[in-house]
C-alpha cells in the first residue's frame, strides 16, 4: 500500500492542532495513519498565509508525485538528473489530445514560476500550455504556448498564487503525435538555470522530462501502455495515458 507523507509548515507560537478533512475523492471519510509535529528555526516567507518556497519543491524529498503522465522511470521527472536521457528513457509523456502531466506539490504553496526540460535530442520543437490548481477542479492557466515552437529549456512564470498541482498539457510535436518531458522544477532555480552552460531560458528552450507514476494514477505498464520513443510515428490510442 502506498503511503504519502504530507509536511505542512507555519509559524508562531502553538498549542493545539486540528486536522479538518473536506475532500475524498474515494468516499466520504477523511483518513490519517500517522502525525507527527516538530520545530524548526528555519525561516519562510508567508503570502496569504501560505510559503513562498524559495527552493524546488517539486522532489522526491519534498513528497511531490506525478500523478499523472507515462515513463519508464518512476521518478524520473523529479529526480533532478537533466543528464541521462534518450530515444528510450528519461522522460514522461502524454499522448497529444489526451490526458497530460501532473505535478502534485505536498502542499499548497505561493507559486509564481516553474521550468521544464523537454525532449531535445535532435530538432523537433513542442507546444504546450500550463495550468494550475489547489483542488484538482478549478485550474488557472498561467502559460500558454499552443502557438509557439519549444525546444529544450522552457522558463516559464506568472503572477504569483495558490498552486498544489502543476497541469502541463502538450498540443503539438513537430515529429509525431506525442508529448515528452525530462525534468520539472518549481519554482525554478535560477542558480540550476546557470549551470545549463548559460543556455537561455524562453519560448525557443524546451525539453521533455521524465515523470513519476502514480499507482492509484497509472496501471500496471504493459507492452501497449510504455512511453512511446520520441523517435516513434506511431499514433496507436494504445500509447496514451491510461
Amino acid at each position: 500500500m502506498k503511503q504519502t507523507t504530507t509536511p505542512a509548515y507555519f509559524s508562531g507560537e502553538q498549542r493545539y492542532i486540528r486536522i479538518v478533512g473536506t475532500h475524498n475523492t474515494v468516499n466520504k471519510i477523511f483518513h490519517i495513519v500517522a502525525f507527527e509535529c516538530m520545530f524548526t528555526n528555519k525561516t519562510f516567507t508567508l503570502e496569504k498565509g501560505l510559503i513562498v518556497p524559495m527552493e524546488n519543491v517539486a522532489t522526491i524529498a519534498d513528497c511531490a508525485s506525478v500523478i499523472e503522465g507515462v515513463s519508464r522511470s518512476r521518478n524520473a521527472l523529479l529526480n533532478g538528473d537533466t543528464k541521462n536521457y534518450d530515444w528510450d528513457s528519461g522522460y514522461t509523456c502524454h499522448q497529444l489530445g489526451s490526458g497530460a502531466i501532473v505535478v502534485q506539490l505536498a502542499q499548497p504553496y505561493m507559486i509564481g514560476s516553474i521550468r521544464l526540460l523537454l525532449w531535445d535530442c535532435d530538432d523537433r520543437s513542442y507546444s504546450y500550455y500550463v495550468e494550475v490548481s489547489t483542488n484538482q477542479q478549478q485550474w488557472t492557466m498561467v502559460a500558454d504556448r499552443t502557438k509557439v515552437s519549444c525546444k529544450s529549456w522552457q522558463s516559464v512564470t506568472f503572477d504569483r498564487q495558490p498552486a498544489s498541482f502543476i497541469r502541463i498539457v502538450g498540443t503539438h510535436n513537430t515529429a509525431n503525435e506525442v508529448f515528452h518531458c525530462v525534468h520539472f522544477e518549481c519554482p525554478e532555480q535560477q542558480s540550476s538555470q546557470k549551470e545549463e552552460n548559460g543556455e537561455e531560458s524562453g519560448p525557443g528552450d524546451s525539453s521533455p522530462a521524465s515523470q513519476q507514476l502514480d499507482p492509484h494514477a497509472l496501471q500496471a505498464p504493459s507492452a501497449s501502455s510504455l512511453p512511446s520513443s520520441p523517435g516513434s510515428n506511431s499514433r496507436s490510442p494504445n500509447r496514451q495515458h491510461q
